[in-house]
Formats: structure tokens, C-alpha cells, sequence
């Protein structure tokens, strides 16, 4: 059987025989950190997830529903990872990955995706518009537009390859492709000589921004900790899980102790770990590098936005942080060149999702945002006829993908 592959290769690996049969090659990517799951492996693990309740481990939807009932750690014998809600109200928790599956599907490679991925199959729509803006960025799915635009070229029998594969997508497509959970792996620190070749990643749903989930304060928060600066967004419940690639890379235990206390050895080395491995990387690359991608309006680098209304709207600037969102209306020039802007005539009307600006009871300017604001936070003020808008965000320390809602 074909297996399909998604590479997280260690930075020790290196390029096989090319002498090498099918099988000698699977195992050896399996053993240096690339994850295949073939048809077999995920037969496998539906076969053991499978049947009645006494003659078969829990499954990760079963495991967390009972950590909401017990409100303690799931046990059991196998493999230790962590589940980190979104909700700060409810604990952070150890749960366990079933001996048998690892068994199964081990010794070798991560398989904490294949366990993990029956949670994110929720079965939330997902918003298409925002899609085909991300993915016009290319900084979605971790390249992986082409698996969502293959599914819908599929739905329609669409033979053709267009160069922008976002172009083809339908909103059944995307939800088809996902409908059964997608997994996105985050490491957060990789494996390496200097760290006893233990990597810690944070595993997601990786539609999760495009079903609305909610921003996990806590994941961000344990990625600056390693080092990723400004924090990246996570959407949704997340797990944390650590592997070990000395000889061959396969799960080992980590524990919520491990993830809530910062002084622990690889929490506090990780900074200096991905610094190394991205100097490394531009070494290799002969190119410069970035931990991450910025977001739109951070940086202090302003986004443009021309009026949408021709000469009865207003052109406006954004630009965000954590805490708020600030909107510079260009009322001066609506207004007329040599005309002052009359303050008494400026009305700003801040909604739960909804900034609207009027001038002479004229609406110029009305913005849908992404997220929810902190109507009682948000002010606005005039400066030399531009007019300053800002809104405090409900979630702090939440980055936006974008100002409105939909594109």
C-alpha cells in the first residue's frame, strides 16, 4: 500500500540508499521522525478503537469526556502526553496513549496524530472565504493547500491543475477533506544532540482557525516560553507530546508537570535550542530565516485599506497587539482639501463585533472584525484629521489573522 507521509524530519537525518526496497525505505524514514500512516496503520488503529468498551482502550474523545466528569487525570498503561484546553477554567491534564496502540502501530515513529485526529473530526463548518485568503498567503496548513484542492478536484471530476490550487476549492470540499480530523503538528522544540534528542511538539486541529475555535491562551503562552516571538495563535483544545530519535524516533512520557513548570530543563533551554536549529537551517539554506511568519497589522507595520464605497467611504490604516486594534480614518480627506474636520459631526458606534464610523450622518465606514471586542475599552480620538479608533479585544493577547470577519 501507498503510504501517505508528512515530514517532520529530526535535524540528524540524512538522505537514504537509494538501493533501498519499498519497505527497508518506510522504516527507515519512520525511525528518523518522518510520519507515514499508510491504509494498513490506520485499519490498524480503527481495528483496536473498535468494538465494545471492556475489550478495548479509550479513545482520545473518551479519554477527555471523562476528564470532564473525574476533573483528573485519565490513567492507563501506555505512553504519557498532554491535553490543554482552551477553556482556562478547566485543567490542564495528562492522558494516556494506549499501550496497544503503540504496540500496534510503534515501535517506531510519532503516532500520537493518529490517535489524536478522531478528536479534531468535530464536525464544524468551516468558513471558505477566510481559507482562500490564507491560503493565497500560503500560510495555512503548512503547505498542504494541494490535499484540500485534490479533494475537490475529486468531488467534481475537475481534471485540471490550476496554479493557484486555492482557486478550485469548495466549501464541501475543505469540509469533506477534513470531516474525518486533520492533524497539525507545531514543534516546539526539535530533537538534538545537545537536548538528548527529546523533541516536545504541540499537536492541533489544523482547520481549527477556520472553523472560529477559540484562541488557546495557554498554547501561545508555552510557545513564547520556547522562544517563538510574537506568540503563535492556536485555535482550539491542543495536545503536547514528546519523542525520543536516538536510534530510532518513537513517543516517550511527558507530563502536565512538565508543561505548567517553567523552570523544567527543556522549557528553559528551548529558546536557545531554536535559535541554534534556524542558524543551522540559514547555514544550509544560504538564506535568512524567520521563526515564524508575522501577522497581518503586527510589527508595527500598518495594513492599508482602500474605501469600499468609492467617494462615500474613508480609506483607513490598521494595525494590532495582544491587548487592542487601532483603525486611522482618513477623514480629512473626505471632508475636502482645505476643509477642517468638525469634530461634533464624527458619531463612532462600537458593537460586540462591529465598529461603525459616521461624519454629517453619513456612514463612511463600517467594519465587521474578527473577533469579539471589549465594547467598554474601546475609545477614539481625532489628530490633525485623521481619526484614531481603537479597540480593545475581549480575549487579550489574542493576534487576529485579519481585521474583518470575511474577506
Amino acid at each position: 500500500t501507498t503510504p501517505t507521509a508528512t515530514v517532520t524530519m529530526s535535524n540528524e537525518a540524512k538522505i537514504p540508499e537509494d538501493n533501498m526496497t519499498p519497505t527497508e525505505r518506510e522504516q527507515w524514514l519512520r525511525e528518523r521522525g518522518v510520519l507515514i500512516e499508510t491504509v494498513n496503520d490506520r485499519r490498524e488503529a480503527e481495528s483496536i478503537l473498535s468494538g465494545t468498551t471492556d475489550s478495548r482502550p479509550l479513545n482520545i474523545v473518551e479519554q477527555v469526556q471523562r476528564l470532564s466528569i473525574n476533573n483528573d487525570d485519565v490513567s492507563g498503561e501506555g505512553i504519557k502526553f498532554v491535553y490543554i484546553p482552551h477553556d482556562t477554567s478547566q485543567p490542564i491534564s495528562t492522558i494516556n496513549l494506549p499501550k496497544r496502540l503503540v504496540d500496534a502501530l510503534g515501535p517506531a515513529g510519532d503516532i500520537i496524530p493518529t490517535y489524536v485526529k478522531a478528536f479534531f473530526a468535530d464536525g464544524k463548518s468551516i468558513d471558505e472565504t477566510l481559507f482562500k485568503d490564507q491560503a493565497g498567503k500560503q500560510n495555512l496548513l503548512s503547505g498542504d493547500i494541494e490535499k484540500f484542492a485534490a479533494a475537490s478536484s475529486k468531488d467534481n471530476q475537475d481534471k485540471s491543475s490550476p496554479a493557484n490550487p486555492a482557486a478550485k476549492l469548495t466549501s464541501a470540499a475543505i469540509t469533506n477533506a477534513a470531516a474525518g480530523g486533520s492533524v497539525e503538528t507545531f514543534p516546539l522544540v526539535r530533537p538534538s544532540s545537545t537536548n538528548n534528542h527529546r523533541g516536545v511538539s504541540i499537536y492541533l486541529d489544523e482547520v481549527g482557525l477556520l472553523k472560529h475555535l477559540p484562541n488557546n491562551k495557554r498554547a501561545s503562552t508555552l510557545a513564547q516560553q520556547c522562544g517563538f516571538v510574537p506568540a503563535p495563535n492556536f485555535y482550539g483544545d491542543v495536545f503536547v507530546g514528546r519523542v525520543l530519535s536516538k536510534n530510532s524516533l518513537h513517543n516517550i512520557d511527558i507530563e502536565k508537570e512538565d508543561i505548567i513548570d517553567s523552570t523544567k530543563e527543556w522549557l528553559r533551554r528551548a529558546p536557545h535550542e531554536n535559535t541554534a536549529w534556524q542558524q543551522t537551517l540559514n547555514e544550509v539554506t544560504g538564506r535568512k530565516g524567520e521563526v515564524q511568519p508575522n501577522h497581518a497589522g503586527t510589527e508595527g507595520v500598518a495594513v492599508q485599506v482602500e474605501s469600499k464605497d468609492g467617494d462615500k467611504g474613508c480609506s483607513y490604516t490598521w494595525i494590532q497587539n495582544g491587548e487592542e486594534v487601532e483603525l486611522t480614518v482618513h477623514l480629512s480627506k473626505k471632508v475636502g482639501e482645505g476643509q477642517k474636520v468638525n469634530k461634533a459631526m464624527i458619531k463612532v458606534a462600537f458593537q460586540l463585533q462591529k465598529i461603525t464610523v459616521k461624519y454629517d450622518k453619513e456612514t463612511v465606514l463600517e467594519v465587521k472584525v474578527y473577533s469579539k471586542l471589549d465594547v467598554d475599552g474601546c475609545t477614539w480620538t481625532l489628530d490633525k484629521g485623521n481619526l484614531v479608533v481603537t479597540g480593545e479585544k475581549a480575549s487579550e493577547g489574542e493576534i487576529w489573522p485579519r481585521l474583518e470577519l470575511s474577506g
